[in-house]
């Protein structure tokens, strides 16, 4: 023994048993006897036990800093807890509700020797149960043997487990977790001691106790922090949700069209994600990257609330009621003539012949049918055919009678020149302002405080119908500047665009062709090829359209 001591003159000094080198006795001159020896030995190896538990508690500190998710750190806090403690099981209870309401959760737990189903139950907080004495009182509970529990204690220990899996619990050791106010966040509740020696059952000693409080304290901030971020998240969830009701409600058209685009692109990253080769294999979108895509593709359209109405949800190139006037306009033109023809017949002195008048009547009515027939076809927003293009020149001409009195154009130049647009339903300066809500989606966006993790929710919107040739809109940026994530997202939304069978102004487009439109875009420069061709591959598009 007196070996294994090295003696030094004075602090500092750990008193600890070992070999020579390994520890350092002070004050101690001369050999102190046998009885003084053992009682510094073992001062020195509580000591010892003490700083490798404050150590042990301090790495598992700060292991539950760097976890954020509420289930894994439920899982990470009984496995730390049981390693630090050499217990052999475990269950966490979160705690809920206020006054009469509050309820305890049976959130997680884990068994080494045993393994049964997991359910998670909700129970009333009652002092009859080990968890809800402790939860009421804020004491701790060190039970050597719970079926030796004396019968004046409120509680009583629920073998239901034990029958069910054939196990046997002795010791228990119950702590609250309690937060830097002093509120009970839940209940922390460890198992059957293994004994160090060995291994087999052993009693929490009160040392255990003092550590499973610290650490159930250091849990409790925790997971408060993992609640508040959860609470974020839903606070979040609900925003977006809101967000897109509020895009769809505005453009009913496209309803749907926000959550199949986030689908399709976050199928896209996950696709990227799974492919280790090609030129994004070294890229790995996290969890939390990916939903910071969800996001942005959900809200990518949320500026059109900044787009007026009737730009917004126009299918033809004429709003109805302005296709109504005209064409009740033409009708008016018809009778006009008719009356004209009759009045100059009767002024001419000729007499009325019914045959003669009916035919004038006829013609008037199948010239009026015949320019109907050409305004609904230049109405249409497909692309116009050279004939009907000419044919609109026959209408520049035509006038009517206002109500003033004034003879005025029957198709208004305004009128005129919507229908004469070659391809779609939008002017120019329509086709600028529906454009401009993806400006207005950016500076929506940006005035929000996104945590961290969600700080590229605007840019990622902002490109999304940006081309790498340059040729996008509304910054013109080029390959160089647009975040993968757009990218991907520029894909879905095409693909979705293409696909739809809820838009009323077209038919969906099969999706072999929309694969191949898809496809000349890229060979055009416009979407990235890699990510198309994953995008193909991985049959990412079956997420939207059906099989077959």
């Amino acid at each position: 023994m007196r070996r294994a001591l090295v003696f030094v003159d004075g602090a500092p000094a750990d008193v600890v048993l070992g070999l020579a080198g390994e520890g350092q006795f002070a004050g101690c001159g001369t050999w102190p006897g046998a009885e003084a020896a053992l009682a510094l030995m073992k001062a020195g190896w509580e000591r010892a036990q003490d700083r490798q538990s404050m150590e042990r508690l301090h790495e598992v500190g700060r292991a539950l800093v760097s976890e954020q998710n509420l289930d894994r750190l439920l899982d990470l806090i009984l496995t730390k807890a049981r390693e630090l403690l050499k217990a052999e099981a475990g269950s966490i209870y979160l705690l809920s509700g206020e006054g009469e309401r509050r309820e305890l959760l049976f959130a997680h737990t884990q068994n080494a020797r045993v393994k049964l189903p997991f359910h998670r139950i909700v129970m009333p907080v009652s002092d009859r149960t080990l968890a809800g004495f402790v939860a009421l009182t804020r004491e701790s509970l060190n039970i050597q043997d719970v079926y030796q529990i004396p019968e004046t204690a409120p509680y009583r220990f629920n073998d239901s487990f034990d029958r069910q899996a054939g196990y046997r619990t002795s010791s228990v050791l119950v702590v609250p977790m309690l937060d830097t106010e002093g509120q009970v966040l839940g209940i922390l509740q460890l198992l059957n001691r293994l004994d160090d020696d060995s291994g087999g059952a052993g009693t929490f000693s009160s040392g255990d106790q003092n550590l499973a409080q610290s650490l159930a304290g250091q849990a409790a901030v925790a997971v408060k922090n993992a609640q508040l971020r959860l609470e974020i998240e839903q606070l979040f969830e609900g925003f977006v949700a809101a967000s897109v009701t509020a895009i769809e409600a505005r453009d009913p058209v496209t309803s749907g069209h926000s959550g199949r685009v986030a689908n399709l692109t976050v199928g896209l990253a996950e696709a990227v994600n799974a492919t280790p080769n090609g030129i994004y294999g070294d890229l790995l979108f996290t969890d939390r990257q990916l939903r910071e895509i969800r996001y942005a593709s959900l809200l990518h359209d949320f500026g059109k609330v900044g787009v007026r109405e009737q730009v917004l949800v126009k299918a033809k190139k004429l709003d109805p009621s302005q296709l109504e006037i005209i064409l009740q306009r033409l009708r008016q033109r018809e009778l006009e003539e008719a009356l004209d023809l009759l009045s100059q017949a009767w002024r001419s002195g000729n007499p009325f012949e019914a045959s003669r008048w009916e035919q004038a009547i006829l013609d008037r009515q199948i010239e009026t049918e015949r320019l109907m027939h050409l305004i609904r076809q230049s109405n249409e927003p497909t692309v116009m055919a050279q004939e009907v293009a000419t044919g609109l020149g026959l209408l520049e001409t035509l006038t009517f009678t206002h109500w003033s009195g004034e003879r005025r154009e029957v198709v208004e130049p305004e009128s005129m020149a919507s229908l004469r647009i070659r391809r779609g339903s939008l002017s120019e300066a329509e086709r600028l302002e529906i454009e401009s809500h993806v400006t207005h989606t950016f500076r929506f966006l940006e005035r929000i405080p996104w945590t961290k993790d969600l700080a590229g929710v605007p840019e990622i919107a902002y490109a999304h119908h940006e081309r790498l040739s340059g040729r996008g809109y509304p910054r013109q940026l080029g390959a160089t500047g647009i975040p993968v994530q757009s990218r991907a997202m520029a894909i879905a939304d095409v693909f979705d665009a293409l696909t739809a069978r809820d838009r009323p102004y077209k038919g969906a487009v099969p999706l072999e062709r929309s694969l191949a439109i898809l496809d000349e875009e890229a060979c055009e420069g416009a979407l990235d090829r890699p990510l198309l061709d994953l995008f193909i591959q991985a049959k990412v598009f079956e997420r939207t359209v059906p099989k077959g």
